[in-house]
């Protein structure tokens, strides 16, 4: 090893010929070993470690599977996911170029107890050329400090992994059916309430490894065997129930299985995503919606008003959503609709055993466990609170803010996971706003910066032809909102903004939002603005601050359930000419899409729009933009619908004449006076498909405009 190695003192040892780490009971703590050296030693290395247990492996890189090993299954970082509810006794991260959280936190649960984790990394003399910014020094610090960890260098003379022979009592043995205690009386709990019909909402929450997908699985079965007839599972993406669904198949054998759908003695058990929950009328007896805190509250709470009987079960540690936000917001729900709801703990770990080293580090690496300050309201006063805007340099060095800043982003938002902290370090686009009570971070709000794209890739944008990733706001404007030249502006977008449970409704939210407009107007922004899942509340805190509504995406989140909505506050006088140009494009549409693709929102919400929005009086220029936008490029039917309706309407009277072809009037009359979807249109018209019915519209309107 180099002797100016930066972490030329951690050292570790590991033989070859001694392969307890893998024979070691199924419930010994898991732990962690850092190979630090060339790929090609470290593929050497494990292949002689691991020769006779290959089918116990899983080796997780991006590299070709075949520089790896044909004899060790492999997967891709992407992949990671799919391997939940699965189990292996080893598995090898490849970290050698970069270290992507969301996977590593995924699939680090498949190890089982006494399990090894391998993290392959470059010479320890490059680990700061690999990894400069701010996450990959936090990783590099929590290697080199923390005790579970044995660096292993490939300039190591004697390597020996030391013998793993402590004995764990083995809950299993003596539980039969059940892993744990926890498990059995949960799914017990979960029966009798729900057999005796009592409208009681039951809660199931734990971290990682407990066990909460199979008792949903056994507390099926269970009331199967009561008679219970039809049961809904749902989650935001069916590969999450494959946990329960292979309980249910192993425990009834005899029943009729297909993806996502269980039949036995007369009961249905059937997955639907949340959206569909909502949108369409379907009955049950009893829902079951396993990893809740992925979905918003304001659709678990929908959940309750429509189903008799329910269960949540949630992660509250982990990458599959925000449990610890699932907590503080959808608890208050339920203590005012349903106060006689039940929540039920699963605390014992069943894979690995309590105090588990890997778990321990992951959390800790990752900020799983990350805790909001305790802080009440009555020890509140707004006059004291400060504002500041944090250096990355800052949120790295002190782990205690940054564990304060996150926590607050994963109770605010349910989509946040592991790879925000990455970004949240190590993107100098987004920017952290905080706001501090007594020295504790009480509210936080991120800010990324978009836009100044060059006039040409902003007209590719305008047309269709290109879509840059992220840009949000200078995407919207200028590819839904018609505005050509938007893109080149500079925006800044709030991507979170996030208030103290326990402070909230102080004024905390308002006073940092105006602190971070002030400084993002004097950092040249054009325009600033937000977009969030659009409901009866959360426009009012935006509309304060004088931000104005410009988008409403037309379908549904499936997990949320709502509308995307976008609102603006412009800087600059080019700012305020790009938002009134893509205002002038929203209220020249909007009632078009209320009768169209937004008829689906609720009528208070829809109340409270059009009453914001009013119709322009002329829409001469703007109309002959957008039909020309829509002919010549690839801007869609349902962004330009107020001009081609204005349009189509306009001549009827030319329609209605005997030469005008009958294709085309149909296919127009079908689209714009009977508001048929593309497929309805297809099928009516015998055409091949939804690509084909709007290519005839197309044509239909540039015949039109020919024949005027």
């Amino acid at each position: 090893m180099s002797s100016d190695s930066p972490y030329s003192h951690v050292r570790g040892s590991i033989k070859p010929t001694d392969r307890a780490v893998w024979q070691c009971s199924a419930n010994l703590h898991r732990h962690i070993y850092v190979l630090a050296g060339d790929k090609a030693w470290q593929k050497a290395l494990l292949i002689s470690i691991l020769q006779g247990v290959e089918s116990e492996v899983l080796w997780l890189t991006d590299e070709d599977v075949n520089k790896c090993t044909a004899s060790i299954e492999t997967l891709p970082f992407k992949k990671a996911k799919s391997w939940l509810g699965n189990e292996k006794k080893v598995v090898i991260y490849d970290a050698n170029k970069n270290f992507e959280p969301d996977s590593f936190a995924a699939i680090s649960g498949i190890i089982v107890g006494g399990g090894v984790l391998f993290l392959l990394m470059p010479e320890t003399n490059r680990w700061n050329t690999v990894y400069p910014l701010a996450f990959g020094q936090r990783l590099l610090k929590r290697i080199t400090e923390s005790p579970e960890i044995i660096v292993i260098n490939e300039t190591d003379g004697f390597i020996n992994i030391p013998e793993r022979k402590q004995i764990i009592n083995n809950p299993v043995a003596r539980l039969g059916l059940y892993k744990s205690v926890d498990q059995q009386q949960a799914v017990e709990i979960i029966e009798r309430q729900l057999t005796e019909q009592t409208n009681t909402p039951v809660v199931l929450v734990s971290d990682r490894g407990r066990g909460k997908s199979a008792a949903l699985g056994l507390s099926v079965v269970k009331l199967i065997e009561q008679g219970i007839k039809h049961i809904i599972i749902s989650a935001p993406r069916l590969a999450a129930t494959d946990i329960i669904f292979k309980h249910i198949k192993d425990n009834l054998p005899q029943a009729e299985m297909s993806r996502g759908s269980v039949r036995y003695a007369g009961c249905v058990v059937q997955f639907y995503p949340p959206d569909e929950l909502l949108t369409k009328d379907i009955s049950a007896d009893i829902l079951l919606v396993d990893e809740a805190a992925a979905i918003p509250v304001p659709m678990l709470t929908a959940f309750l008003n429509k189903y008799p009987q329910c269960v949540f079960a949630t992660t509250v540690h982990g990458y599959e959503g925000t449990g610890r936000g699932f907590a503080v917001c959808f608890y208050k729900v339920l203590d005012k609709l349903k106060p006689q709801w039940i929540k039920l703990d699963l605390h014992t770990p069943i894979r690995w055993p309590e105090n588990d080293p890997l778990e321990k580090w992951i959390f800790e690496l990752l900020c799983l466990d990350a805790e909001y300050a305790n802080l009440q309201r009555d020890d509140f006063n707004l006059q004291t609170l400060q504002h500041r805007k944090l250096g990355k340099d800052r949120l790295a060095e002190n782990n205690q803010l940054i564990k304060e800043v996150f926590a607050l982003l994963v109770l605010a938002h349910y989509r946040t996971r592991p790879r925000d902290l990455k970004s949240l370090l190590d993107d100098d686009n987004i920017s952290v706003y905080a706001s501090f009570y007594k020295e504790h971070v009480v509210a936080v709000s991120l800010v990324i910066a978009e836009g100044k794209f060059s006039k040409a890739l902003s007209t590719e944008v305008y047309r269709g032809k290109r879509r840059p990733t992220g840009n949000l706001l200078a995407q919207t404007l200028t590819y839904h909102c018609g505005v050509e030249h938007a893109a080149t502006l500079n925006y800044a977008r709030i991507m979170r903004i996030a208030v103290h449970p326990n402070l909230q409704l102080n004024g905390i939210g308002s006073a940092l939002l105006k602190f971070v407009l002030v400084n993002e107007k004097q950092n040249g922004r054009d325009i600033i603005g937000t977009s969030f899942g659009m409901n009866m509340d959360l426009p009012g805190f935006w509309v304060k601050q004088k931000f104005k509504l410009i988008r409403i995406g037309f379908t549904r989140e499936q997990t949320s359930g709502e509308h995307a909505a976008v609102m603006l506050l412009a800087f600059t006088e080019e700012g305020e000419k790009v938002y009134k140009d893509a205002l002038e494009s929203f209220n020249g549409n909007l009632a078009y899409w209320l009768n169209d693709v937004l008829s689906d929102i609720d009528s208070p919400l829809k109340d409270r729009i059009e009453a914001a929005h009013v119709m322009p009086t002329n829409m001469a220029v703007r109309d002959k933009k957008d039909i020309e936008s829509f002919i010549e490029y690839s801007r869609n039917y349902e962004l330009c619908i107020g001009s081609l309706n204005r349009l189509v309407v306009s001549n009827m009277e030319l329609l209605s004449a005997n030469k005008f072809p009958e294709k085309f009037r149909d296919v127009l009359l079908d689209k714009v006076i009977n508001r048929k979807n593309w497929k309805d249109i297809s099928e009516t018209m015998h055409l091949s498909g939804k690509s084909e019915a709007r290519k005839l519209f197309q044509q239909a309107i540039r015949y039109l405009l020919k024949s005027n």
